[in-house]
């Protein structure tokens, strides 16, 4: 209970700033009061209620891996709010998730003597990078090298529970992506010429197989 109450604080408190330093990146703006105005409440506590439960429903249902999933939502959500709003993943954003996911994984490899999770982790994220670095450059401007260095980051994570489970992930993702784009056509937000964000798409998928994993 004290643990679904204190990942669930986090989230509250933590949304408001996930949502200005996100807004602060896209719009180019330094923080300040200004922007946090300009931001608005309304988002700032949407940010904050998102990330409580997100992170409470974490606790509960991945105790063992709890803190490791908060971090990749937190970071997760600044990632898919830039996206959404500028399509851009900033690499310093994308290395700060690898880089603090990298440091996790080790400590509970180190604590559960299960070296196999950190290699197989590493060569999921290897593996997925130079098959994604080549699908970057066939497609050119249809795929991005920021979404090549996120499916990167996520196969990390999602190689830590198996490969099968990198599978299932970034295949959830690519699904995620394919339906929400007809439907943002259908509804008139984008056109057939417009880009669509896979970045909140990948990280969604991730974020569902690890807490079914």
């Amino acid at each position: 209970m004290f643990m679904l109450l204190s990942y669930s604080v986090l989230g509250l408190v933590t949304g408001p700033l996930v949502v200005l330093y996100s807004f602060s990146i896209a719009r180019r703006e330094p923080l300040s009061w200004c922007l946090l105005a300009s931001v608005g409440w309304t988002v700032s506590l949407a940010g904050s209620a998102f990330l409580g439960s997100a992170l409470a429903y974490a606790a509960l249902m991945a105790p063992r891996s709890a803190a490791l999933v908060a971090w990749l939502v937190i970071i997760g959500l600044v990632l898919a709010l830039v996206d959404w709003t500028c399509h851009k993943l900033p690499h310093h954003v994308v290395g700060t998730l690898f880089a603090g996911g990298l440091i996790q994984l080790s400590f509970m490899a180190f604590a559960l003597r299960d070296v196999e999770l950190l290699v197989r982790a590493g060569l999921a994220a290897a593996v997925v990078f130079v098959v994604g670095l080549i699908l970057y450059l066939r497609l050119g401007a249809d795929l991005g090298f920021g979404d090549v260095t996120l499916a990167t980051t996520l196969a990390l994570f999602l190689g830590s529970r198996g490969w099968t489970n990198v599978a299932l992930g970034l295949i959830a993702g690519l699904t995620v992506a394919g339906l929400v784009a007809p439907a943002l056509l259908v509804l008139r937000r984008i056109s057939r010429r417009d880009p669509v964000a896979l970045g909140p798409a990948l990280l969604a998928g991730t974020v569902y197989v690890m807490l079914q994993s």
